[in-house]
């Protein structure tokens, strides 16, 4: 089978160089989210995917249909969609196959590969494209409750196509936003919304946050929680009842042995403590969220955390995966997310489907934003995620190798 899948990806390399550099060319504004979905679509139609859709969320969806209705197994990538209205009005995709543009590729040509083998399958095989906002996972949660609902007990697993160096990932940490708020008669120290008496109202809390980060546990695997200020929104002094107001938001990464109440409390601890001294001053912890409308019409209101999560490394999924790369001349191991976020924040951690990550590039390329993924390396990563669904959803055939055909 392997020589089969190796002949018919050379025959796919000219497409798929040449969508490539469609992809790469294609630095679309937040208000061109349309045309590059459409671009997506439109690809997978011309690689013969038995349906192709996309639903209310934004949500790009093909189906390669299966032989019979056993284990599906799932393939998603991401697309990045701006929240603000100044990353709206920006170019939000930057130039290239590098970010969240060569697992789109590689899923969809990974796909493409298994059609053209004509590879039985015990079950669909579901090459997905979710949209994502910065700590929002909107897209992959209405692909799974609405769509693929009534598939959940039959996917075998998820197979995220984000940036692995060719490794098997297995989990990151989670991320969050939440604010701190502030309110009280602080008006002896506080200046109208402005000047160095508000500054230095918030700065004792802001110290103290910045004193705690170093204090954050790690996790062997996944490495340091860390804690940043985000930002600070103060909404002025109102003479009519004398209060103030101010809201430290701040941007949490933590390890799956935390939790949203505990770090809230903990949260709410520091500032009390801070604000001992002023009786009149109230405080409250909550998780940072936000309403949006998404460009495919959903309007939505988003709370901003995703979630930690770890797939053991007995779990016969990643084994399967790995040793189809391995088997195959991969040189791969299990590996970790140490910076970027992923939907498996939904697929692990809330729905308990074994979820791995798999793709061409690194973290450190997407930090840098450089264009260097070859031609070839995408090509490898097209034919691991072919591997990776074969070994896990294929029917075992005989007959199927170079000197039989």
């Amino acid at each position: 089978m392997k020589e089969v899948l190796v002949t018919k990806a050379k025959g796919l390399n000219e497409s798929l160089a040449r969508f490539s550099r469609k992809i790469a060319d294609c630095n679309s504004t937040g208000s061109n989210v349309p045309e590059f979905s459409k671009l997506i679509c439109e690809e997978m139609e011309k690689l013969d995917f038995d349906n192709v859709s996309c639903d209310s969320a934004g949500n790009i969806i093909g189906v390669i249909k299966g032989y019979q209705n056993k284990g599906s197994l799932a393939l998603v990538s991401h697309l990045d969609i701006p929240s603000t209205a100044q990353e709206r009005s920006d170019s939000c995709f930057k130039s290239g196959m590098v970010k969240f543009k060569a697992g789109i590729i590689s899923s969809l040509y990974g796909g493409a590969l298994i059609k053209r083998t004509l590879q039985p399958l015990t079950g669909d095989l579901v090459v997905c494209c979710a949209p994502r906002m910065e700590a929002c996972d909107f897209g992959v949660k209405h692909l799974f409750e609405k769509h693929l609902k009534t598939r959940l007990k039959k996917i075998r697993g998820v197979v995220l196509c984000e940036p692995t160096g060719f490794n098997i990932n297995l989990g990151h940490k989670g991320r969050m936003e939440y604010e701190i708020i502030v309110r009280g008669r602080l008006n002896r120290n506080f200046l109208d919304n402005q000047g160095m008496n508000m500054l230095g109202t918030m700065f004792p809390l802001i110290s103290e946050l910045e004193k705690a980060s170093k204090l954050l546990p790690s996790d062997s695997n996944l490495g340091y929680s860390n804690l940043r200020i985000k930002d600070v929104r103060c909404s002025g002094y109102q003479a009519e009842n004398q209060l103030s107001e101010f809201r430290v938001i701040v941007d949490r990464v933590f390890i799956p042995e935390e939790n949203l109440s505990g770090i809230l409390t903990k949260a709410k601890t520091i500032a009390r403590d801070v604000y001992k001294s002023e009786p009149d001053v109230t405080i409250n912890t909550a998780l940072a969220s936000e309403r949006v409308k998404t460009w495919a019409g959903a309007d939505l209101v988003l709370e901003k955390e995703l979630k930690p999560w770890v797939t053991e490394s007995h779990q016969p999924f990643a084994l399967d995966s790995l040793e189809s790369l391995t088997d195959s001349g991969f040189k791969s191991s299990f590996g970790y997310w140490k910076k970027i976020s992923t939907d498996g924040s939904y697929t692990c951690a809330e729905l308990k489907i074994p979820t791995i990550g798999f793709g061409a590039g690194t973290e450190e390329l997407i930090d840098s934003g450089i264009e260097s993924l070859s031609m070839d390396k995408l090509e490898r990563a097209v034919y691991g995620h072919a591997l990776i669904v074969q070994r896990n959803i294929g029917v075992p055939t005989f007959g199927w190798s170079s000197d039989e055909i």
